[in-house]
Formats: structure tokens, C-alpha cells, sequence
């Protein structure tokens, strides 16, 4: 049962990247899956860490902040795209996401610098400080083939709650979170790896990951993190330490 479950989340989240412009609903996922919408959608939160809503409105989140940066599409027209029907909702959960708003992202990633506005200050304020990202590497075992990695940053050693910031990425490697607030924060990763034996793959395997406590502040930039994912157990899916 354990193997069927995660080969369906790993089947699932591969659906999510292709249909997530579509309006998919945790109805869909389970039916996907094929298993029930419980148990879908806590088996798919003790393996990812995250619910499969958030899992997909990040992967949706990567895909406009790539558009912001590499197009000319304007902000409706992004909200569009990624599977939103209304502005202020992609604008708010953006902003929920990732720190700033999606007109203040593209001026950063286009070197344009951020405006009072886009950072929601009166003009009359002090300057914002300068956003805080964070830089990092996923690192998977020699011996596994992972695919999706969802990289969270929470405010403890495990995956409780809403992560502060977060991301997806297609397969172990760089990453960035933008605007990382202030605080002592933690980066946790976690995967579902196919795992290689004598030359042939087992069945996909949970792998988790992490690096912490770090501390960000205004006045100087956060160094690169490095997280090597490992094999987890059942019990670990539930309490993922990290280690930095």
C-alpha cells in the first residue's frame, strides 16, 4: 500500500506541472490518485509536507514568477495563464507567497529597483529595506532519481503550518526564496526519489531534507544553503528534523 501511494503522488504532482492552468480541485487529484479524497490528501501530506492545494499553487506561483521575469504579459493576463479568474486573489496570494506583489517582482527581476508603492508604503515613509533572498542547493543521494522537490521555509525543524516562503523545483538543484522576512527561520525539502538497487530502480521512495536554524536580517545578505535529501521512514514523513 505504501509503495501505491506514493507511485500515485509522484503521478499526481506530474499531473499538477501539466493542468495546473486548469481549475483542479482535490476532487480531481484523488481521482487521479485513485484513492479517496482523505486519504489522498493526508497520504500526499505526510509525503510532500505541504496539502496538495499549496503544493499547486506554488508550481503555479514558479510559472508566473517566470513569466513576470521573461515576458510581456501583464498582470491579468499572468493571473489568467496560471489558472486564477481573479486578479486580486493571484495578487494577494502572491504577495502571501513570496513577500511582494507581482508588479514589485517583475520591477526587481527586471533591475528597475522597487517603488514605495509596490512595496505598499506612503510616500512620505522611510525607504524599505532591501529584499532578502535566499539562495540553495538541493542535493539528492548518488543512488536515487528524484523528481519534484518542494523547498518550504517554516519557523521551526518541521513542516507545520503555512510555510513562510516556498517553491518548487523540477528535480534537485538551485533555488531561490525571494524576500525572506526577518526572523529565524528553517529550510526544509522533501522529494519522492526513485531509489536504485544493483542496477535497478525500486519504487519511489520519500526523501527529506533540510538545513537550520538560519537567522535574516535587514542589514546583511543570507549565505547559500546546501540540503541533502536522505531516505525517510514512516515516521519521519511526519517529524522531519533538519540538519545545517
Amino acid at each position: 500500500m505504501e509503495t501505491a501511494i506514493t507511485r500515485a503522488v509522484v503521478h499526481v504532482i506530474a499531473d499538477m506541472h501539466h493542468n495546473f492552468r486548469e481549475n483542479l480541485t482535490i476532487d480531481d487529484m484523488a481521482q487521479v490518485a485513485g484513492f479517496s479524497r482523505f486519504h489522498f490528501t493526508r497520504e500526499f501530506t505526510h509525503l510532500t509536507g505541504i496539502s496538495p492545494r499549496r503544493f499547486l499553487r506554488a508550481i503555479r506561483f514558479e510559472e508566473a514568477k517566470r513569466l513576470l521575469s521573461d515576458s510581456r504579459l501583464n498582470v491579468a493576463e499572468i493571473s489568467h495563464t496560471i489558472g486564477y479568474s481573479s486578479v486580486g486573489t493571484f495578487s494577494s496570494c502572491f504577495k502571501a507567497c513570496t513577500g511582494i506583489t507581482p508588479s514589485a517582482y517583475r520591477r526587481l527581476h527586471s533591475a528597475d529597483g522597487l517603488t514605495a508603492a509596490d512595496r505598499g508604503q506612503d510616500v512620505g515613509d522611510p525607504p524599505a529595506p532591501t529584499p532578502t533572498p535566499l539562495h540553495g542547493h538541493v542535493q539528492a543521494p548518488a543512488t536515487d532519481r528524484s523528481g519534484f522537490v518542494f523547498v518550504g521555509l517554516f519557523p521551526g525543524p518541521f513542516p507545520q503550518g503555512h510555510p513562510v516562503r516556498c517553491t518548487v523545483l523540477p528535480r534537485p538543484g538551485a533555488f531561490v526564496l525571494d524576500d525572506v522576512p526577518t526572523g529565524t527561520w528553517h529550510v526544509l525539502a522533501r522529494s519522492v526519489a526513485q531509489e536504485a538497487h544493483g542496477g535497478r530502480r525500486a519504487g519511489p521512495t520519500p526523501v527529506v531534507g533540510g538545513f537550520g536554524p538560519i537567522s535574516a536580517s535587514a542589514d546583511r545578505p543570507l549565505e547559500p544553503v546546501v540540503i541533502r535529501l536522505h531516505r525517510a521512514d514512516r515516521a519521519a514523513l511526519r517529524l522531519c528534523p533538519v540538519s545545517g
